[in-house]
């Protein structure tokens, strides 16, 4: 067989489900593989609710001029079609530099069109399968079932391979973990498939290590903090494999986080704990490059943090405005950043229009219990600047963090209601990612925080001295109905399909609308009142018994 690799990305359950009864296969796939199910369930659930009443209340529509704003909100040209994976992009550019032949396919083909999968599987000697949007191996392991043949080999790369790697054996059918830059161990991945899969050698940098089932290849760290040596990922020949054209792509500038909030792992991703980053110029470069050969009018910056270094910041949008790079960028901020008005205006004149904010909370306390190194009063103004200058903003919070009480929910409400943000997501606090700050033994202690050690669940059960799992659901679903019902700010999962074309002029009609929709109707929030209470006492039952 003529050696070929095919490239499988993406999650599951993705943000673009057009079926509801396809996510809740897939959904339900995932759940027979798990263990301690009921807060996933719960959490799920959760998310349902105001998702079915939207569609009902679409199903319903009048004639309005509300209406009429959300029905052209919906039909938005920005949907599709969806970019594949920044992963996918990568992977392929860099088997192509190889000279290596690859196929790419997404999970969500995987699981819809069997015949053609399978020509694919049969006709590829080797599988990179990326775990980036994979949550756990409830969700990974009946993916390799279903992808492995008797021919060919699997390589795991990506997010949850950093993340499991201290703790996994591997699996009989992964022959290989890949930890760390990709950029790093493609080529050698390639070299071994070339050798008849008989030697493995690992980058100057790198390391591997044989487990029990499989081999754990490591890729080490750059000598230096600049990135300007990675490929730039090279969309035309994406385009050209899907024959599709892409109005929105995906880019990547930094790898690391120079913060070290509590719940987050971004700073020891790739196996890597210093942050590392793209000069100005390379960046814009790269954008120049697409905005020359490629018809786009969106770039998503996937980036932990965007607006770091802030001089790096400053020198790049200076020279988009100087090239005239014509392209409206989408990016992660911190909010004292943009707490600053004059880097607001610069941001929005080099074309910024869309910052997402990890605001976490409006409680002082809740954000030094994460060590957000962060104020309530930045936040404010950097929601207040955004606003004034035309910068749409999506805030993200989390419910249930150590500290968390319902005093400490109140003001997260009364902050989001004196400063509301056009967009926003509620996160249940979750201990999947081991390593994480909070969850080291000195946090453990301070919060009498308890948590599963669970592979096989997104939502392993915890319970902390304020808050348990088993209660965390139901404030998330009454602060999302109160933010909601009180139209202080777009639910984004609701509203995800048309953000980037989203204008400040729709946004009361469109806050009329939700309101609306998560309000009409009672028969579908009494059913989902019984639901949640069946959930409930599963959940409190599982975790009672599993903290005995």
């Amino acid at each position: 067989m003529k050696e070929q690799v095919l490239v499988i990305t993406g999650g599951l359950i993705t943000s673009r489900e057009t079926s509801v009864l396809h996510a809740a296969r897939k959904w339900l796939t995932q759940v027979r593989h798990s263990q301690n199910v009921w807060l996933d369930v719960k959490v799920k659930t959760v998310i349902a609710e105001p998702l079915l009443a939207m569609r009902r209340h679409m199903r319903h529509l009048g004639t309005s001029v509300k209406n009429d704003i959300a029905e052209a909100y919906f039909a938005s040209d920005f949907a599709p079609p969806e970019p594949p994976s920044l992963t996918e992009v990568v992977l392929t550019t860099l088997l192509h530099q190889a000279g290596m032949p690859s196929r790419a396919l997404s999970l969500d083909q995987l699981l819809q069109d069997d015949v053609q999968n399978d020509q694919l599987l049969a006709s590829s000697s080797c599988i990179f399968l990326s775990s980036t949007y994979l949550h756990d191996l409830s969700e990974l392991e009946p993916i390799v079932r279903r992808i492995k043949r008797p021919h060919n080999r699997i390589v795991i790369g990506g997010a949850l391979a950093g993340v499991i790697h201290p703790q996994w054996e591997g699996m009989p059918d992964v022959d290989v973990l890949a930890i760390g830059y990709g950029e790093m161990l493609v080529p050698c991945l390639v070299d071994w498939m070339r050798s008849g899969y008989e030697k493995l050698t690992p980058p100057e940098a790198g390391r591997i290590e044989d487990r029990q089932h499989s081999r754990f290849l490591y890729s080490g760290v750059p000598r230096t903090t600049s990135l300007d040596f990675l490929v730039t990922p090279d969309w035309k020949l994406t385009e050209a494999e899907h024959q599709q054209q892409y109005k929105t792509i995906y880019y990547e500038s930094v790898r690391g986080c120079p913060y070290r909030c509590s719940f987050c792992n971004y700073p020891y991703l790739f196996d890597d704990k210093r942050f590392r980053y793209k000069s100005a110029e390379k960046m814009a470069d790269d954008w120049q490059r697409y905005c020359d050969t490629m018809d786009i009018d969106y770039i998503v910056c996937l980036d932990s943090l965007f607006t770091m270094p802030r001089r790096r910041l400053k020198a790049f949008c200076e020279l988009l405005v100087k090239r005239r790079i014509n392209v409206k960028w989408i990016c992660y901020a911190r909010a004292d950043d943009l707490a600053d008005e004059e880097t607001v205006v610069l941001m929005k004149a080099a074309g910024a229009h869309q910052v997402q904010i990890g605001v976490e909370s409006g409680d002082q306390q809740q954000l030094q219990n994460m060590n957000k190194a962060c104020t309530v009063e930045a936040n404010q103004r950097a929601l207040e600047n955004c606003r004034r200058y035309g910068l749409t903003s999506v805030v993200s919070l989390i419910v249930g963090f150590p500290g968390e009480t319902a005093a400490s929910l109140e003001r997260t409400y009364q902050f989001l209601k004196a400063a509301p943000p056009d967009f926003y997501f509620l996160a249940t606090f979750s201990t999947r990612v081991a390593g994480v700050p909070v969850l080291q033994a000195e946090s453990r202690r301070q919060f009498g925080l308890e948590a599963a050690d669970n592979l096989f669940s997104m939502a392993p059960y915890w319970r902390h001295d304020t808050m348990s799992c088993a209660d965390v659901g139901n404030h998330v679903r009454d602060l999302d109905l109160r933010i909601m019902n009180e139209k202080i700010s777009l639910n984004a999962t609701l509203f995800y399909q048309g953000m980037l074309g989203f204008q400040a002029s729709q946004r009361e009609a469109l806050l009329d609308f939700q309101q609306e929709a998560v309000s009409s109707g009672p028969l579908t929030r009494a059913a989902f009142n019984a639901l949640n209470a069946w959930i409930d006492r599963r959940l409190s039952k599982d975790v009672s018994s599993h903290f005995k």
